[in-house]
């Protein structure tokens, strides 16, 4: 058995390199490129922008180790297929797509390297150095979305975006294969909506969106396949540290750029490779440094009744015990002399509000629930597609109007200001909590609606919602509109009382609103 697996793996590299040959002979390529090409000298990352550049996986080092061999048919398939697709329908989607074929090469070189070395500390330095190049191409994809949210492929754009945190798996110890599954349906929403809006128009674009969920799928299956518990590494490899990382990563590692072709015959040599980066700083001495000092501290507690020795002696006329004066003032200065305690200075300003941390907005679907948080100035925020099951939470929202058109179970409204909301129907409740200034008005029916915390709420009831009931906490200036019936259209106000009576009548307390009359 061991020798046919041998022989079908030669077999394989055979014919990836006669296929590099074929396509290196039909672009005209020197000899040298066809060379570097067989050696694999070009890195396990493809060039960014070049889909059509990208290597064969099984071009590509060492293909050994059955975790690499499945990869590279990963690779090879679902990937291969993917970037065809996104190559065919181009713009945004094909440079999405570029960066995700460097983050599936980066991840390529990160079990390469685990299949050579033992497993570091997750929380250390040359774990986190490892996961650099998986970190930047991730980044890549998620700025592709974030800055064109305008651009007629945005829902394209999401779709990859809200899948691609599943690759990392590789940083997580502990059930990766359910967490690239629950990465796979957050991507499934966006993923409706492209072939929705594009079934009838390009079929690529519904071929481009299953050959991405398959590519999810197929990772998910190799992941439950090989690395069940986790990344898997060889607990007989070498073991990391900051002197060999840069070794043992190749020229694959991400800190190092794809090399440029070797120049046509008679030109000048090329210019010689950079000095090497300098040598990380050993953190050894730290500890060392601390220990030091821990010893002296204890050597000068042992020291005894001698301890006492270095203390200053108290000029007499500083003792309180004989200068009945300085009893008197309550305070000595620093100077022997009584005087008046210092006035405590002025507290610090408060942070302006141009440098607090603004966060993005957001709107997605976890789970059964809706988040909606951080809009700002936006009056158009609108949930057209929430189904009955699902409840509603926003958070966080300022000087803007949000509308849910569809009925859903619940509501609930945390730490707005200057919004407005419009709901059509909800099954249970409506909840408003740590808000300031905001209108809320109910088109349909509502059983409930509490309010907590709130100041300055205006409600507005439709005629079929009249019997609702309204639940108040620590709320002020709350009022409540009622359709008016003798003119139809308008409004009649009603404020909800905020000053209470208590008394105490056959022993039991009584509390009435106050009301003010005159």
């Amino acid at each position: 058995m061991t020798e046919i697996s041998s022989l079908s793996t030669l077999l394989r590299r055979l014919e990836a390199a006669t296929t590099k040959l074929e396509d290196l002979a039909m672009s005209g390529a020197s000899a040298s490129t066809v060379s570097s090409s067989l050696t694999g000298s070009g890195g396990a990352h493809a060039p960014q922008g070049q889909l059509s550049q990208i290597p064969d996986a099984s071009a590509q080092g060492d293909v050994s180790h059955p975790n690499v061999e499945a990869y590279d048919e990963l690779v090879d398939g679902p990937l291969k297929a993917y970037l065809e697709l996104s190559k065919t329908i181009g713009g945004l989607v094909e440079e999405q797509a570029n960066a995700m074929g460097g983050l599936f090469a980066a991840q390529r070189e990160m079990i390469l390297i685990a299949t050579r070395s033992q497993k570091p500390p997750i929380t250390s330095d040359i774990f986190n150095q490892l996961l650099k190049p998986t970190q930047a191409e991730l980044s890549k994809v998620n700025a592709l979305r974030e800055n064109n949210r305008s651009s007629p492929y945005s829902n394209h754009l999401a779709t990859v975006a809200d899948g691609v945190p599943a690759l990392g798996w590789i940083a997580l110890e502990s059930k990766p294969a359910p967490f690239i599954g629950e990465m796979k349906d957050s991507a499934q929403f966006y993923a409706n909506r492209v072939i929705k809006d594009w079934k009838e128009k390009d079929q690529n674009h519904v071929l481009w969106v299953r050959s991405y969920i398959a590519l999810l799928t197929e990772l998910q299956n190799y992941v439950r396949k090989l690395h069940t518990t986790g990344l898997v590494w060889n607990p007989k490899g070498i073991a990391l540290d900051t002197n060999n990382i840069n070794t043992i990563t190749g020229s694959a590692s991400a800190s190092t750029p794809a090399p440029s072709p070797a120049p046509a015959a008679g030109g000048p040599p090329p210019p010689p490779p950079p000095p090497p980066p300098p040598p990380m700083m050993d953190l050894s001495s730290a500890p060392k440094k601390a220990e030091t000092d821990m010893t002296a501290v204890f050597a000068q507690l042992n020291q005894g009744e001698a301890i006492t020795a270095g203390l200053r002696k108290v000029d007499k006329s500083k003792m309180t015990h004989k200068n009945p004066e300085l009893r008197a003032s309550g305070m000595v200065t620093a100077g022997g002399k009584p005087g008046s305690p210092k006035r405590a200075g002025p507290g610090a300003p408060p942070k302006p509000a141009s440098l607090t941390l603004k966060k993005p907005p957001k709107m997605a679907l976890e789970g059964n629930k809706w988040i909606v948080e951080n809009f700002e100035n936006n009056n158009e925020v609108i949930l057209d597609n929430v189904e009955l099951n699902q409840s509603v939470y926003i958070y966080g929202c300022k000087n803007s109007t949000i509308m849910v058109k569809s009925k859903v179970t619940t509501i609930a409204m945390d730490s707005c200001t200057k919004t407005g909301l419009c709901v059509e129907s909800l099954i249970s409740q409506l909840d408003l909590v740590n808000s300031k200034s905001i209108q809320v008005q109910v088109l349909g029916k509502a059983p409930t609606i509490s309010l907590d915390k709130n100041d300055s709420c205006m409600v507005y009831l439709s005629k079929d919602c009249l019997d609702v009931e309204i639940l108040t906490s620590k709320c002020s200036a709350i009022n409540i509109l009622t359709p008016d019936a003798a003119d139809e259209g308008d409004y009649v106000e009603r404020p909800v009382p905020e000053q209470f009576l208590t008394k105490i009548v056959d022993g039991k307390v009584v509390t009435t609103a106050v009301e003010h009359t005159g």
